[in-house]
């Protein structure tokens, strides 16, 4: 038998619709299901039923139309430094090895044994030089290749070739800023064409680093009872619920009261906000762009702040940098970041079923910042955002009450009324007050859920890259 290429999930070619299942195109065809009609899904009236968060066949369709086709988050270099370094994570429900090579490059597989599905990889991190099924003892190198076989001369040799049989690689993986993204679907775009407009923003968020990025303190694993969307479309920047569900913190000083100013802005395929608090004045530093504060508590970090401000206000403009920090934003589908005066935080929410999903968070921060002031970083991000953090506890309940509320066979018939804001968009221009990318609202807005749902319908409704690129350009920005 001749030798083939290592084969990517989302391989098409004209046999892709053969009943003979080829093992180079993994048995998968090229194209998803026919797709079933949808639930009411109508961003530009602010109406959206909530059969979308509930309904089996919608959460199916998710997975074919858009975990398997969209830049999906997988990890940071940081996690991987050293030639055999992995970690194990997921895309949509299909459990992902991201390794970097003994050759240095960084590639994902599914981590599933071609001989019978088996996990060959079951840790969530380490160092090695190769992956053992423990079913049968398939062994396969970093790189993916299937290295040893038992009995294969017994058993397999004439029969089999066992570059056929590597492990099935994650079509294309790029990164930014040490993130590190992947797509099975190896039609899709550019990550940069995917993020589009959207890539002036997060310049902002983690080009400012000039020393480069890291990820401390390991990861926050959870399970929660609600649709991935809740968290993903609540970190699109939904500041309306502020004031009531964080209502507590406010209450004990612990976090400054919310004022009238901010944004909420959509470019390409990610979403941003930012509410304007209080100005701090505390830090003893008046360059004339004071730094908006959640929080009342001492921080060190916000020095390191004015000088980042400084630095990109001469790369990319004062009115720009002025954004910093740039609080919440996603990246459809669902990989979201906060962005404050206090730490940074990204996050990932893997979809489990309708109603269930799991969050991957970490804390990161610059390589190169003094001992003090990363301890002080990690502390705040722990009080806010750790597995007991005040502001999780609150999200958290709500999504899974707004699940419980919309699960039954009257509840998932009605239609949620997105309409925040609703015919009061404008571009992110105007709203900044200098050239920038992308359209949005103020800060009582729902303009970038209604966004997200735009890209949302988008992909359910086309077959292909092909036909999904189209459609992403007449809603994108």
């Amino acid at each position: 038998m001749t030798a083939t290429t290592r084969p990517t999930a989302h391989q098409e070619d004209s046999q892709s619709m053969a009943t003979t299942a080829d093992p180079a195109s993994n048995g998968r065809r090229g194209a998803p299901a026919p797709r079933r009609a949808l639930p009411l899904v109508e961003p530009d009236a602010g109406l959206l039923e909530r059969a979308v968060y509930v309904d089996e066949d919608v959460y199916n369709d998710e997975l074919e139309r858009v975990f398997a086709r969209a830049w999906l988050y997988l990890g940071h270099d940081s996690q991987i430094p050293e030639p055999g370094d992995y970690m194990t994570t997921f895309m949509g429900e299909d459990p992902v090895i991201l390794v970097r090579g003994s050759d240095g490059q960084v590639r994902a597989f599914l981590n599933a044994c071609r001989h019978r599905g088996m996990r060959v990889c079951r840790a969530e991190e380490g160092n090695t030089s190769f992956f053992r099924c423990p079913y049968h003892a398939w062994t396969y190198a970093t790189d993916g290749s299937l290295r040893g076989v038992p009995k294969f001369r017994e058993a397999y040799e004439g029969t089999m070739a066992k570059n056929d049989w590597g492990l099935v690689q994650v079509a294309k993986i790029e990164s930014r800023y040490g993130l590190l993204f992947g797509t099975w679907d190896e039609h899709a775009p550019s990550l940069g064409d995917y993020l589009g407009g959207f890539a002036v923003y997060l310049d902002l968020i983690f080009g400012r680093a000039k020393g480069g990025l890291e990820v401390i303190g390991g990861a926050h694993k959870w399970t929660i009872e609600t649709n991935w969307k809740h968290p993903a479309e609540n970190f699109a920047c939904d500041m309306y619920h502020v004031e009531s569900a964080h209502q507590r913190p406010a209450e004990l000083g612990l976090m400054e009261p919310l004022e009238l100013g901010g944004y909420e802005i959509s470019a390409g395929l990610g979403y941003v906000g930012h509410q304007h608090n209080r100005a701090l004045s505390s830090d003893g530093v008046d360059d004339g762009m004071p730094i908006s504060a959640y929080w009342a508590m001492p921080n060190p970090y916000t020095y390191v702040l004015h000088e980042q401000r400084a630095a990109m206000a001469l790369e990319l403009g004062e009115q720009l940098a002025r954004m910093i920090p740039l609080g919440h934003a996603t990246i459809f589908p669902n990989f979201s970041l906060l962005d404050t005066e206090s730490f940074r935080l990204i996050r990932v929410v893997h979809p489990l079923a309708p109603g269930r999903a799991m969050v991957y968070q970490w804390c990161i921060v610059e390589s190169d910042l003094d001992p003090e002031v990363r301890d002080a970083v990690r502390k705040q991000y722990i009080l806010a955002f750790g597995p007991a953090g005040l502001l999780e506890q609150d999200d958290g309940e709500n999504w899974r009450e707004c699940q419980n509320g919309m699960s039954g066979t009257i509840g998932r018939r009605v239609s949620t009324n997105m309409g925040l804001g609703l015919g009061q968009d404008t571009t992110a221009t105007e709203l900044l007050g200098t050239e920038a990318p992308g359209a949005g609202g103020g800060i009582w807005s729902e303009a970038n859920q209604r966004q997200f749902y735009r890209h949302w319908r988008a992909f359910m409704e086309s077959d292909s890259w092909a036909t999904l690129r189209p459609r992403l350009s007449d809603v994108s920005f």
